[in-house]
């Protein structure tokens, strides 16, 4: 990997950006902290707000309709809470290398590598719960002005980078508006493309069908069965099919065995289809009731025990949440 002072293009390894660069006269480029398939994220200094921000940059010769999406997803949540801010954005040349990029705020470390950190791999119930319903709620917002995410996994929820109590849901790369103008659910489409990362991604996507807000919920339950369990059934599997049958096989009661509380959502979710408008409250209920009762707000979370709330640090591959995922299993085809 380079030094940490250059944003750079994996492929050419030609530099998108210089440490020391400022953005629009004002976000001083710091050190690279994630990066991936499709773009490069570094930290830099807001000179106005005179805190840290994050800088997602990719190549100008990438479909750049990936980013326009993005962008205008973090502009219709902005100031909702558990959605990154957006601070700016625009374009970027560095010699001959043209480049596109979104300046948003800084995020802490993402669910998957603080559960890893973590003696048992887990997060404990009176976490766990805590955790999924922001990640819900955030969720919540993101359907109700007509988006899908199509990508949520732990890796794509972060703590706070300031607050490590506030989880954010990142990484709008692969966001389709699911509603038209006029509210109403968009005709699905035939024979579409694998979207998402394959360990969490739904049944219906693996047959390449049209995803509603149903699938990011397949997504979001699985999300929280590894984190509460530390693995899903099928996290070892390398093949397309194997994880297919153990996905149809791992429903209802039977993916919930370790967190039997969690049978009712997942149940909830099972029974949704592409045209369906789920009921969040119910889904809010549900998954508060799968805390502890004797469990307090005040309470601290897993990772306040130990110093895994601080800015990740950084390594190849990372999303911008920083943790090193397969390439091969976050598809967009």
């Amino acid at each position: 990997m380079k030094r940490a002072g250059a944003v750079y293009n994996q492929m050419n390894n030609k530099s998108l950006i210089s440490e020391g660069s400022t953005v629009l006269g004002r976000f001083e480029v710091d050190a690279i902290i994630g990066g991936g398939g499709f773009a490069q994220i570094y930290k830099a200094y807001d000179k106005v707000r005179k805190e840290d921000c994050a800088i997602k940059m990719e190549h100008a010769t990438l479909d750049i309709r990936r980013m326009k999406l993005e962008i205008t997803v973090l502009l219709a949540l902005r100031g909702c809470i558990g959605i990154p801010e957006i601070l700016g954005q625009g374009k970027w040349q560095n010699g001959d290398i043209k480049s596109q990029y979104i300046v948003m705020q800084l995020v802490g470390k993402n669910l998957s590598e603080i559960r890893k950190a973590l003696p048992h791999r887990r997060f404990s119930e009176r976490t766990l719960y805590r955790a999924m319903l922001q990640i819900l709620k955030a969720l919540s917002l993101l359907h109700g002005a007509g988006f899908l995410h199509r990508d949520l996994k732990p890796s794509n929820c972060c703590i706070g980078a300031t607050d490590c109590t506030r989880i954010y849901l990142i990484d709008y790369g692969l966001t389709r508006q699911y509603l038209d103008k006029g509210g109403i659910v968009r005709k699905p489409r035939a024979g579409v493309g694998l979207r998402g990362t394959i360990r969490y991604m739904s049944l219906d996507a693996h047959a390449r069908h049209d995803l509603g807000p149903n699938n990011d919920l397949v997504a979001f339950l699985y999300t929280t069965i590894e984190c509460g369990d530390g693995s899903l059934p099928w996290s070892n599997e390398s093949t397309h099919d194997n994880i297919i049958k153990l996905k149809q096989a791992h429903t209802g009661e039977k993916l919930c065995t370790k967190q039997p509380v969690m049978t009712k959502v997942a149940e909830y979710i099972e029974g949704l289809s592409y045209h369906n408008i789920p009921d969040y409250e119910k889904l809010f209920g549900l998954i508060e009731d799968c805390n502890p009762p004797d469990l307090k707000d005040s309470e601290p979370y897993d990772w306040q025990y130990r110093t895994p709330h601080n800015v990740m640090t950084p390594t190849n591959n990372e999303t911008p949440g920083g943790t090193k995922e397969n390439a091969t299993e976050r598809m967009q085809v």
